[in-house]
């Protein structure tokens, strides 16, 4: 009875572990709904051109990049607790300081530090994820936590685009970066102290990789190419949609958060009730379908420019390719060795963020032609044909 009692006790901590990760991501979610939507558009308003956009999105996306491997190495060997602060703190300050900065050399600095600390805690909080739930619940908390974030997401680009007309866009931005400070009162109470085994020294990074499975190592390799692949396409436009509705439409920024809030609230509901849809069709096969289904409908949108339609296969196609992410990570996650998990997931940050830093930058060069956005969705559904490919041969693995 007494070992009964502890197994349960150990469940109902996961459990309130998973849903503390989950509350962050509430708060951070609806704080940074309302920035995303609104800070290119105020970079826009005060007379920076799409091309300087996309220079300040890259360099964004570098500091993901780099900061993220950094930090993402380094909480394999310090207090997760102590690091999750420190990034979100920084990260929240020079989200500030960038809506407060006039020149580019400042806005391209903090936009840098800003995406760097920002990503270190969304890839700690997802390692952490991982080692407080079992393998059989993990693709539910995926989903709910994905789901989460991105329904907040839907409120954030509703709420934000109202906002910004109602109060001002420099404001709005302003307020919701600094409301990402509440994000941390759940971080204060997660309890870190048990099943955190990644604190590992390099000689049991090294015995992993003589004991890990050909195939697992395969799955991971395959992984890092998907992430470089969807990073390159997805850069190319996902960072950039309220620019593209703007430029393309010349939408209103109530409008644009309309939208880019029924893309995350489609998102957001199929995340939730993705882990069904793996247990009954197999988790591999939904993604085999959305990652063949997807690049398809980039195609439509190099050519379509009727505003209904553009925005309804817009919606679409976010919702398919993003839905599936939970079950992505659950399936690969599950595989990889937990004193190495924290590096792999840093690594993948990497790669995922210095593609879309590339892609950012082929945006700002693309934007200068009258033909640029089909270009510019040509040339992503290409590197989506290439993820399907890529997922193919990781669902061989997978198997085996």
């Amino acid at each position: 009875m007494r070992r009964w009692s502890g197994h349960l006790s150990d469940d109902k901590r996961r459990a309130n572990s998973a849903l503390l990760i989950t509350c962050f991501t509430l708060i951070d979610g609806l704080a940074m709904g309302i920035y995303g939507t609104l800070f290119n558009l105020l970079l826009k308003s005060v007379g920076f051109s799409t091309s300087a956009v996309g220079r300040i999105t890259s360099n964004s996306l570098w500091g993901s990049a780099l900061l993220g491997l950094f930090f993402g190495f380094l909480s394999d060997k310090v207090d997760k607790r102590a690091i999750l602060v420190f990034t979100h703190f920084l990260g929240v300050f020079f989200g500030t300081y960038r809506v407060l900065s006039s020149s580019m050399v400042a806005l391209n600095v903090s936009s840098f530090f800003f995406g760097g600390f920002s990503a270190a805690t969304a890839m700690v909080m997802s390692t952490l994820l991982v080692l407080k739930t079992e393998r059989d619940e993990r693709s539910k908390y995926f989903g709910l936590n994905f789901g989460i974030g991105m329904l907040t997401g839907t409120v954030g680009n509703f709420v934000g685009g109202f906002l910004g007309e109602l109060f001002g866009l420099k404001l709005s931005v302003l307020l919701s970066s600094l409301v990402r400070l509440f994000a941390l009162i759940p971080v204060f109470k997660l309890n870190l102290a048990d099943r955190d085994v990644s604190h590992r020294t390099e000689e049991n990074v090294k015995q992993v990789r003589t004991t890990v499975p050909a195939n697992v190592r395969k799955v991971v390799i395959y992984y890092f190419l998907s992430t470089i692949s969807v990073g390159f396409g997805a850069g190319l436009f996902v960072s950039f949609g309220n620019i593209i509705f703007h430029d393309l439409f010349n939408f209103k920024p109530s409008l644009i958060g309309t939208i880019l809030s029924l893309a995350q609230l489609a998102t957001g509901l199929g995340a939730i009730f993705s882990h069904r849809l793996g247990k009954r069709f197999g988790e591999m096969r939904v993604l085999i379908m959305s990652y063949v289904v997807v690049p398809i409908m980039i195609v439509f949108l190099s050519f379509t420019r009727e505003p209904i339609v553009f925005s309804a296969v817009y919606v679409l196609r976010f919702a398919v390719m993003n839905m599936v992410s939970p079950l992505l990570s659950s399936t690969v996650f599950s595989q990889v060795p937990t004193s190495i998990l924290a590096s792999v997931n840093g690594l993948n940050n990497f790669l995922n963020n210095v593609s879309r830093a590339l892609s950012a930058e082929l945006f700002a060069f693309f934007t200068q032609y009258n033909s640029g956005y089909t270009l510019i969705f040509l040339v992503s559904s290409i590197f989506y044909f290439v993820n399907a490919f890529v997922m193919l041969r990781l669902l061989k693995n997978v198997r085996s």
